[in-house]
């Protein structure tokens, strides 16, 4: 039975947590591209060479296009880890610096599933650009917001693990740190209802985080595309690689010897099938239109 064009039968559609929480997006039967949703077909054609896995991946094809590199010049020495405790657990997201005490990443790298709620900002450290053991500044979190329309409590979900794909567009936080740090901040640049990098048009499109397989090494892909208010308005989808711990990387428009951040990587859109195991169809995020406001009153503009 086909399900866009492809010739297995896809028994659900995931939304997957880059930390590696799985989350539900909306069941994908048999006529699952026949109700005019076209968002949800162009997923599963973006990557319909992604080999299955056993495990979730944000890999989109059949070799991994990420490359690591040492983060020792802009734009990249302004992304790090953004390291958080959780009661005996440690867990780490992707965050940029968007100011020299500001830094946006994913909110569900902030929130605590045992206690139902989110951290406190204490618990929050990010390290700027760091290669192995060595990094360019660090600093403790002493406050954050997210946005008021984020629910991400556990009786909000569909399932404990899981979470509607509305939600994915407010999933942002904007952290602020303790210390100032040294790297210059990445500018925010809302670009609704565009197709990035446009066609025909200069420049290119780059995903940079701190995924479980390098979790101390910054990996880029260069050369992806991104879709802001895809496949709703405030959202964005890409098809950057990624793997688990890249939640909260920054979507990055890249000109020359310039960059802005034109929205956060927070999931990926996935199939699953009984027997064969997961496909990676989409990056999915939010578009900075969702946080420039809030980023500008944090920023103090």
């Amino acid at each position: 039975m086909q399900v866009c064009g492809a010739r297995r039968r896809l028994w659900w559609s995931l939304i997957v947590l880059m930390p590696g929480l799985a989350v539900l997006a909306r069941a994908a039967g048999p006529d699952a591209c026949r109700g005019g949703d076209a968002s949800d077909c162009s997923l599963i054609r973006l990557a319909q060479q992604a080999p299955p896995t056993e495990y979730h991946s944000g890999v989109l094809g059949p070799q991994d296009r990420r490359v690591p590199i040492v983060p020792d010049r802009w734009p990249w020495s302004s992304i790090g880890r953004v390291n958080v405790i959780m009661g005996l657990n440690r867990g780490f997201c992707t965050g940029t610096l968007i100011g020299p005490r500001h830094v946006i990443t994913a909110a569900h790298c902030l929130f605590d599933g045992k206690v139902n709620g989110f951290v406190k900002p204490q618990a929050v450290h990010f390290v700027a650009a760091q290669a192995q053991d060595r990094f360019i500044g660090h600093s403790v979190a002493t406050a954050f917001v997210t946005s008021p329309e984020f629910r991400y409590a556990v009786d909000e979900r569909p399932r404990w693990d899981r979470i509607g794909s509305e939600m994915i567009k407010n999933d942002w936080a904007i952290i602020t740190l303790e210390q100032r740090l040294t790297p210059a901040a990445i500018a925010i640049r809302a670009m609704p209802r565009s197709e990035l990098p446009a066609p025909g048009g200069p420049g290119e499109i780059a995903v940079a985080g701190y995924g479980g397989d390098r979790p101390f090494l910054l990996s880029v892909h260069r050369g992806c595309t991104a879709s802001t208010d895809v496949p709703t308005a405030g959202s964005l989808t890409d098809s950057c690689d990624s793997m688990p711990g890249e939640s909260g990387s920054p979507v990055l428009l890249l000109e020359g010897d310039k960059a802005v951040l034109v929205g956060i990587h927070t999931a990926t859109a996935s199939s699953f099938e009984p027997g064969v195991g997961y496909r990676a169809l989409a990056g999915r995020g939010v578009s900075a239109s969702m946080f420039e406001q809030a980023a500008r009153a944090a920023l103090g503009n």
